[in-house]
This record gives C-alpha cells, sequence and structure tokens, in this order.
C-alpha cells in the first residue's frame, strides 16, 4: 500500500489526520488472519486516489475516518452511533443526545408534552444483557431546534440489518450496530439538512431500495449475475478464501466491476 501517494494526494488536510488515516489503511492492507492469509482482500484493490477520495468525502462534515469511529470495510465507508453524535454536538454544541437500547424486563416510558420529551428508563439487570434479550431502542435528542425522540423495536432493527450489503459487523457487534441504525434513523429523521453527506456515503452500506420494498432476504451479487459469469463465484471465494488477489487478475476472465462486487462479497464470508 502506497500511504505516500496518499498524502501526496491529500496536502490541503490536517497532516495529523492525514496521518492517521495512511496508518489505519495501512494497518487494514497489512492485516492477516491466523493462517496467514490477508483478512481484507478487497484492500487490494483499493487505490491511493480511491482512499484519497474516502476521506475527502467524510472531511466535507469536518470529520475524518479514524479507523475507530469511522472506518473503512468492503463496501465503502462506515459510520458508528458515536460518529453521529459528534456531528451533531459540532452542529449544535448544546445538544443533549441519548441513545439506549431497550432490554426485556427494563421499564421505559416517555412522555411528549407542548414539545417537550420527559422519560424514564430504569434497567431491570444491566450485568445480563445478551443480545437476544434487545427489544428496542430509543435516541432522544435536545437542542435549540427542539426535542425529538426516535424508537425502534428489534423488529424494526432486524429490518434494517437485512438490507445491510455486509452481516459480519453486524454479527460481531450487534448491540453497537443497533445503536448505530437508531442514532442514524434519528439523525436522518429530524436533521436531514445536516446529515445530507453522510447518509449518501453510509447508505452505501445498504440497499435502501429494499427498505421501501420487500424486508425478506437480501439476495447476494451471486444471485443477479449471469450464468456464464456466477461459474466464476466458486473460484473467486477460493482465492480470496487464500489471499491470492494475483490469482483472481490472472484468470477470472470476467468485468472488472463484477469481479470486484465477487472479491467484496467473499471476503466478507470468511
Amino acid at each position: 500500500m502506497n500511504t505516500e501517494e496518499i498524502k501526496k494526494l491529500l496536502p490541503n488536510y490536517d497532516p495529523e489526520q492525514v496521518d492517521l488515516y495512511c496508518k489505519y489503511v495501512q494497518s487494514l492492507a497489512d492485516a492477516k488472519k491466523k493462517d496467514k492469509t490477508l483478512q481484507n482482500p478487497w484492500m487490494g484493490y483499493r487505490k491511493p486516489d480511491h482512499l484519497a477520495t474516502y476521506f475527502k468525502k467524510v472531511a466535507l462534515d469536518g470529520l475524518f475516518i479514524d479507523g475507530v469511529h469511522i472506518t473503512l470495510q468492503s463496501t465503502g465507508v462506515a459510520y458508528d452511533y458515536i460518529a453521529y453524535k459528534n456531528k451533531m454536538l459540532m452542529a449544535y454544541p448544546e445538544t443533549v443526545f441519548d441513545i439506549s437500547l431497550v432490554y426485556d424486563g427494563d421499564e421505559f416510558k416517555f412522555e411528549k408534552k407542548s414539545g417537550t420529551v420527559s422519560y424514564i428508563h430504569n434497567i431491570a439487570n444491566p450485568f445480563n444483557h445478551t443480545d437476544d434479550k434487545i427489544i428496542g431502542g430509543y435516541c432522544i435528542v435536545k437542542n435549540k431546534r427542539g426535542d425529538f425522540l426516535t424508537l425502534l423495536s428489534r423488529a424494526d432493527i432486524e429490518k434494517h440489518r437485512k438490507v445491510a450489503k455486509t452481516d459480519s459487523i453486524w454479527r460481531s457487534w450487534f448491540a453497537e450496530m443497533c445503536m448505530k441504525t437508531i442514532s442514524k434513523k434519528a439523525c436522518k429523521q429530524h436533521f436531514a439538512d445536516i446529515f445530507q453527506n453522510i447518509e449518501t456515503i453510509d447508505n452505501e452500506n445498504f440497499d435502501v431500495a429494499l427498505l421501501k420494498t420487500d424486508p425478506g432476504k437480501q439476495e447476494t451479487v451471486k444471485d443477479n449475475l449471469e450464468p456464464a459469469t456466477k461459474m466464476w463465484a466458486h473460484a473467486i471465494t477460493a482465492y480470496c478464501r487464500d489471499g491470492n488477489l494475483d490469482a483472481v487478475e490472472k484468470h477470472v476472465n470476467i468485468s472488472p466491476e463484477n469481479k470486484k462486487a465477487l472479491i467484496a462479497e467473499a471476503g466478507e464470508k470468511k
């Protein structure tokens, strides 16, 4: 990974942020699994200009890809709920931004009177919180624009999960992804004017059309390929499992777009 080339493409940005970003990018490119194969084979298809563009897009909101709250994955740039909160505080520093999950056994009550939101959340057993006991969540935002309450049930959250282009992060960090989904919904619903760019970038990780239609099983890239192209899917999966991207380039004779999509999908199945 030529991080020096990335730095040359970002001359007008905070040098410290650019340096941290380049170190993060390098760590993604170098990361290996226990069997010594590449953990992120899709990084082999991210050229310096692509990576610089990611940085520039995020920077439009005064944020940067730090590898913690804003990260790269095979489908693009991903924001967590802290990133959404940070953007809100940049726009409205006085904001109270309270987000939490509600577990089975908790008591949660709210009231909205004359535009003011009041609520009570009594946590039944904070040391027995497991993913299967999440029944929903809420995000309450209070600032000079008003009081805003967003609620999502477990079923609502699962609908968003089903349209995600990758499920690996959901499997590993379910509670965190629930909180991100609730934050994303709150910001989009009540503050669309300041979250437009973030929404555009973050939605690259979701099939937004499915949110508006059937929230059932999401099709894979392979499902939508012509038979002649589909036959290469298993070969690409095997090459990616072995970290052998050179073999993909040398032997797989399909369009660059389909090749890139299948590599990204194979990377998430590992």
